[in-house]
């Protein structure tokens, strides 16, 4: 059993390798976006969340983290890969206490580097067929910044715990991909 978290700004293409990964390895991938979106929808939290990503802003901690929380309690023991979470220190660290009390740990977080223009041409493609709310510039432009001061820190705490795994996210999907299976086939043989 492996767990992973995949991290990199908007656009890096986090969901996509996330998706690939999961696939490959049989791993249960936790998109806190498709829980917040799934949850959008619900009478109990919709109005809450869409008030936020339709502004740009991040969902408040603790309703991400008893959400994100509770799905990976269910699935832990086939491993997982975290698509878009933790996304500040706060998070971490309860993801860190979460491993903790269940009795097994984070192996390693890849880092998808992309520059911030790459990215926005990525997002506002996507965003022509996706029909997210969230992919509009003005939009874009908000999320960067919130990304910036909130989450980009967790580079360092991740370097710190010798957890971090950078690789250029800027090449085509599959060559991304082979980069990070490759790292992966090296975590699961030690």
């Amino acid at each position: 059993m492996i767990n992973l978290i995949i991290f990199g700004s908007p656009g890096a293409g986090k969901g996509t390798q996330a998706e690939l990964v999961a696939k490959k390895y049989r791993l249960t991938h936790l998109s806190s976006g498709d829980i917040l979106r799934r949850e959008r929808d619900s009478a109990r939290f919709g109005k809450q969340i869409k008030k936020y990503q339709d502004g740009g802003q991040l969902v408040p901690d603790a309703l991400v983290i008893k959400m994100v929380e509770a799905n990976a309690a269910k699935y832990l023991k086939n491993g997982l890969i975290f698509d878009g979470y933790p996304r500040n220190l706060k998070q971490a660290r309860s993801l860190d206490k979460f491993f903790r009390s269940q009795k097994s740990e984070l192996n390693a977080v890849f880092s998808l580097r992309l520059g911030e223009e790459l990215a926005i041409k990525r997002i506002i493609s996507r965003g022509k067929t996706s029909g997210r709310s969230d992919d509009k510039r003005a939009t874009i432009k908000k999320r960067f910044a919130v990304y910036r001061e909130q989450t980009a820190p967790l580079l360092k705490y991740y370097r710190d715990h010798k957890k971090l795994i950078t690789l250029d996210g800027r090449p085509d999907i599959k060559k991304v991909f082979r980069d990070m299976s490759g790292r992966i086939r090296e975590l699961v043989k030690k």
